[in-house]
């Protein structure tokens, strides 16, 4: 894998997640954004000027000899084909989750990843939030006996754009069972493992058809189950966990945030340094690329989440 010690970065996408991990790029250094291409011109030209590099034709900048790795943020159903591209061409990739729109498109991609010397990683960043990662820690260390229940909760306001949102065309996004909760189906397996089964059911409204708010249910080995809920129709922004075991449970509570710990030993706020989980997984991808360390999540790992959500979607005679 070609090292570097500076990376000259290609941003393929100019909208909001873009602009979060330009801004994390910009903090941690070691990193230059040489060049944005956008689905319009003008949005190119704005996150050039933000943030540095110039605008050109996503052809021109996956060709670009200048540019070392290329982040991909454009709609979910360009994933594959930008992905391959930027492979062949020798970039480093780094590939907004979910890795691709379908089963057959990720299978190209692993096998393009897999027989590259390029690093590529989709980006399912939930492993590096600190309080996701300490309850992980917690349930893996026993803190709560054996887990019997979780409740993961995903609830987000509408987009921005509304309803002209790329996000509510289901053809493109997959509604918010393959947009959104495919970070919760990520976190649970890097927790327990693959699901041994998977159930779905939806709440239609007359404008959504039911894949804006959905309900997951997720059983693994050794008797777990799983309920989780996403939402792109809710009024705020709410994230929550529950982890039930025999011995207590773990909580991230949706209005302050904190993680708590309730077992035979009392009940206690556990004190997790906040990160921004965006830099920790930028860094983690610099890492990588500079000295060959291990990813957190696998190509592997994207394969199987974008599974777990395809597999919900057929269960509702959708994909």
């Amino acid at each position: 894998m070609p090292k570097a010690s500076v990376f000259r970065f290609g941003f393929v996408g100019a909208g909001r997640i873009a602009r979060v991990h330009a801004e994390a790029l910009r903090e941690l250094g070691g990193a230059e954004i040489v060049a944005w291409s956008a689905g319009h011109w003008h949005n190119a030209e704005k996150a050039s000027g933000s943030f540095g590099g110039r605008p050109m034709t996503t052809e021109d900048l996956l060709k670009h000899p200048e540019i070392d790795a290329v982040l991909i943020s454009s709609p979910t159903p360009r994933h594959h084909e930008q992905t391959l591209a930027a492979l062949a061409q020798g970039k480093h990739v780094f590939c907004e989750k979910p890795m691709t729109r379908t089963g057959e498109e990720a299978q190209a991609v692993l096998t393009a990843a897999k027989s590259s010397e390029c690093g590529f990683y989709v980006g399912h960043t939930l492993r590096f939030f600190s309080r996701y990662a300490k309850a992980r820690e917690l349930l893996r260390a026993g803190a709560i006996g054996t887990l019997r229940r979780v409740a993961s909760r995903r609830l987000n306001a509408p987009p921005a754009e509304g309803r002209a949102s790329w996000f509510f065309d289901f053809a493109q996004s997959g509604g918010c069972i393959l947009d959104l909760m495919i970070h919760d189906f990520d976190f649970l397996q890097w927790c327990l493992g693959k699901p041994t089964r998977i159930e779905a059911e939806t709440a239609p409204n007359k404008d959504s058809e039911g894949w804006q708010h959905a309900i997951v249910h997720l059983y693994f080995k050794g008797g777990a189950r799983a309920e989780v809920e996403g939402s792109w129709l809710h009024h705020r922004h709410e994230r929550s966990l529950l982890l039930e075991g025999d011995n207590g449970k773990i909580t991230i509570d949706p209005d302050d945030g904190l993680l708590r710990l309730e077992n035979s030993q009392g009940a206690r706020v556990i004190d997790v340094p906040v990160v921004d989980g965006y830099r920790e997984q930028m860094h983690h991808f610099l890492e990588h690329l500079r000295t060959g360390a291990p990813l957190l999540v696998t190509p592997d790992d994207a394969v199987s989440a974008l599974s777990i959500a395809l597999t919900a979607l057929q269960k509702l005679g959708k994909e």
